[in-house]
């Protein structure tokens, strides 16, 4: 089954809320080309080509256990809990936070399974300390991470850190864990993998 944050678990940290200003990115301003008299007796301004700079996550490849996802950009659902995947085999980036490779902890989620079977991160657990983690950009660029840790925690659990600003550029994974718990249509804890950028 598909399994979802529940209300006053990571969602409910969320609703604590924090915001980032990210510094805009810059280009070259244009050079100043002076044509030779035999080109041309006027002055001519030249734009160089200037390359599209856009760090939105694209994908998400995680060689060890065959994972090449397409990134959602999701931020809270109706009730204030963090947003999965609207596509079972999609894992969602958290946009009200960091992007993956800038400063702070960029955080993504998937679904465990799904009511046909498997989804994007069902061998979440499979990874060990070192696997690498890459983020495709939009740009095309790749930003790899390393897995310096994982943790399982109770589905209500309230962890602050997660989403608090940092200095440091890691990135979160989270995905499902535990046993299914009927009455509350959810799993009983949350998988938390670490990974800190190479």
């Amino acid at each position: 089954m598909p399994r979802r944050f529940v209300a006053g678990g990571i969602g409910a940290v969320m609703a604590l809320g924090f915001y980032m200003v990210l510094g805009a990115l810059a280009p070259t301003p244009p050079r100043l080309i002076v044509a030779s008299p035999m080109e041309s007796s006027a002055m001519t301004l030249r734009a160089p080509s200037i390359p599209v700079i856009d760090p939105t996550p694209a994908r998400l490849v995680i060689p060890a256990i065959s994972v090449d996802a397409a990134i959602e950009a999701r931020g809270l659902d109706s009730n204030r809990n963090l947003a999965t995947p609207k596509d079972y085999r999609d894992v969602a980036w958290y946009k009200l936070g960091p992007r993956p490779g800038e400063p702070g902890n960029a955080v993504i989620n998937g679904h465990v399974n799904w009511w046909t079977g498997d989804a994007v991160f069902t061998h979440l657990s499979r990874l060990r300390i070192g696997d690498e983690v890459r983020v495709v950009r939009a740009d095309g660029r790749t930003v790899v991470f390393k897995v310096s840790s994982k943790r399982t925690v109770d589905a209500n659990a309230r962890i602050p850190s997660l989403f608090a600003p940092s200095p440091d550029t890691t990135l979160t994974l989270i995905t499902c864990s535990g046993t299914w718990n009927p009455m509350t249509q959810s799993d009983t804890q949350r998988l938390l993998v670490s990974a800190t950028v190479a």
